[in-house]
């Protein structure tokens, strides 16, 4: 019998050079149905790719942006680091702006939007390390839109949560929620208490003698016992749901917000999703944006203000392309505390801290892959197991405000909103 050895581990040495031919495989395509009528592309586009239309939709909305912002798509194919779906995530960020102005004032009002988030974006996308995450580049779109147009984003926050569609396919319904604050809320709330449903039918099940848990079915998927949580909901009259959502907004005494927010796991929000949130809180702490304000704890644990810092400046999961929301990640030490290494001198403080879900947590915490620091966490280095090195950044919304000061924050949540087109 003849026996073939395993291969052996990838050559990796070539990944940056593919992935530069694969991005600009992509975008040559959009190139090319950016010179076709508008009603061709998404035809085009699934003729060329032979995919999904959504995928073909994708793809127009690609090449109706790179004629809107024909200098991000001139640097974007330069740098071979941006994908179709960057594209559509900026077209979408700025197109649903459009829904509630009247059709006379959408190209004039269109122009103003696509120069403001060319100016936010252009630099910062063709920039950032690689891969850009998607997460990162619509909350920086969003920052850009509110900066330019506050009044218009609440609007348009307004008229989708009465939007909110319930449909149903056969035995199948379909929840569609107005608002993406609403949406994470559910998700949330969900998925909290299927755990707890599977974690009380386990715990019964270690009371049985063998015999008898041999006898009974496997245990429900998460996705099950969602469906009994909700089916409990209708048929019950359960106590009104509570869930802990931190919400990051500017403030000038400490106490109360102004302007738009930041919600873990869903991104920037409106000034009036905002303000009900806030009118909802029981608790209200002020966090403030200087890393030097926090001192140094002689203990392992961090504190629980250092805690609200680093989630409100990592945004998310600090490995490479992960979007776990930082209120769901754990709490690492960049360099490892001496409490768990001690041969190591890693101080428990929010410049050498980092949020990282429990999964990446671990691959650290094991060496399989390791990072560093120069600048306190706000830009984290990463080398895996083949030697692949990626950067990652901090896109919280403290990160927004690195390097400034406390008058410096204060005046950027109290600016003056330069004029846009009427849109009566």
């Amino acid at each position: 019998m003849t026996t073939t050895a395993p291969p052996g581990p990838p050559d990796t040495r070539g990944i940056t050079s593919i992935q530069f031919v694969l991005n600009n495989g992509e975008l040559t395509i959009v190139g090319h149905l950016a010179g076709l009528p508008a009603r061709e592309r998404v035809s085009s586009a699934l003729a060329l790719r032979a995919r999904s239309r959504s995928d073909a939709i994708r793809f127009a909305h690609a090449a109706e942006l790179t004629n809107r912002m024909p200098e991000l798509y001139g640097r974007a194919v330069t740098t071979g680091t941006v994908t179709v779906e960057h594209f559509d995530t900026i077209w979408g960020r700025i197109n649903r702006q459009l829904t509630t102005v009247p059709a006379g004032a959408v190209d004039e009002l269109l122009a103003v939007l696509d120069a403001a988030v060319a100016r936010h974006v252009t630099d910062w996308l063709v920039t950032s390390p690689n891969p850009v995450s998607l997460s990162d580049l619509r909350d920086r779109v969003d920052e850009a839109l509110l900066d330019i147009a506050p009044d218009l984003m609440d609007r348009t926050a307004e008229a989708e949560e009465n939007t909110t569609t319930l449909h149903r396919r056969g035995n199948t319904f379909i929840l569609t929620a107005g608002s993406q604050t609403t949406s994470a809320a559910i998700a949330d709330a969900l998925e909290e208490k299927a755990r707890d449903r599977l974690a009380d039918l386990r715990r019964e099940r270690t009371k049985l003698d063998a015999d008898d848990a041999a006898e009974l079915p496997g245990l429900p998927t998460v996705s099950q016992v969602k469906g009994e949580v909700l089916l409990g909901l209708l048929g019950d009259s359960p106590e009104r749901m509570k869930i802990r959502v931190n919400l990051f907004r500017g403030t000038v005494d400490g106490i109360h917000g102004i302007g738009a927010g930041y919600v873990g796991g869903v991104g920037w929000i409106d000034t009036i999703s905002a303000d009900k949130l806030e009118s909802a809180a029981t608790v209200v702490r002020e966090i403030t944006t200087d890393p030097e304000e926090y001192p140094t704890s002689d203990h392992y644990r961090f504190r629980f203000t250092d805690k609200l810092f680093l989630e409100g400046r990592d945004g998310h999961c600090r490995f490479p392309s992960c979007t776990v929301p930082a209120s769901q990640c754990e709490n690492d030490h960049i360099v490892s505390s001496p409490y768990t290494d001690p041969t190591s001198d890693g101080a428990t403080h929010v410049s050498n801290g980092q949020k990282l879900c429990k999964p990446h947590h671990q691959a650290k915490t094991e060496g399989a892959w390791t990072c560093h620091t120069s600048d306190g966490g706000y830009t984290i280095h990463w080398t895996g197991p083949d030697g692949h090195s990626v950067t990652t950044l901090a896109s919280g919304p403290l990160a927004r405000f690195r390097g400034m000061s406390p008058e410096e924050v204060a005046a950027i949540a109290t600016r003056d909103v330069p004029d846009i087109p009427a849109l009566e």
